[in-house]
């Protein structure tokens, strides 16, 4: 019984890397954003201070992840990969590049709503928890208040850089 070869990622998969977004980076972000259906319509040029990218030679951006910091405590926005690019780790580059970039910036615990992405997050160390225990500032931002329905999965993963990687892995 012979199965199918797989097909190889193509090449601009392979080689993604993640840098920071520039402000002219936000249409392109957007665009993705609508694409994959999350919330874009609060961004602004700033918040691509907190955003990162990858593109994909003259393909444009394959992926974008971004970050929204109250205190300690941020919640992780817009990770999004462009259809033809996922299944091949680009989501994982996203999170690792972002959960780096947050524990510099002395971020201790990272949350995300979602409302599909809840099985991907939890394979890679995310709780559900409630949105009330959250900080107040967090609730009162509008991925909360009205972006996203209350009917998203609250979910968080504490990212201290001194405590142990496999602390809060499910499985």
């Amino acid at each position: 019984m012979s199965q199918e070869p797989v097909a190889a990622p193509p090449e601009s998969v392979v080689k993604s890397l993640f840098v920071r977004a520039e402000a002219e980076s936000l249409a392109p972000v957007r665009t993705l954003l609508r694409e994959a259906g999350l919330p874009e319509s609060d961004l602004r040029d700033e918040h691509m201070e907190a955003f990162f990218v990858s593109r994909a030679g003259d393909e444009g951006i394959l992926a974008c992840v971004g970050l929204e910091r109250f205190g300690d405590t941020a919640l992780l926005r817009s990770l999004a990969v462009r259809a033809d690019a996922r299944g091949h780790g680009v989501g994982d580059q996203a999170l690792k590049t972002m959960e780096a970039f947050a524990a510099s910036k002395g971020v201790n615990r990272l949350c995300i709503l979602s409302t599909t992405a809840e099985p991907f997050f939890e394979a890679r160390g995310f709780e559900r928890c409630d949105r009330t225990a959250l900080p107040a500032s967090m609730q009162a931002s509008s991925e909360f208040k009205s972006l996203c329905p209350a009917s998203a999965v609250c979910m968080f993963k504490e990212i201290n850089p001194t405590s142990s990687p496999n602390r809060h892995r499910h499985g």
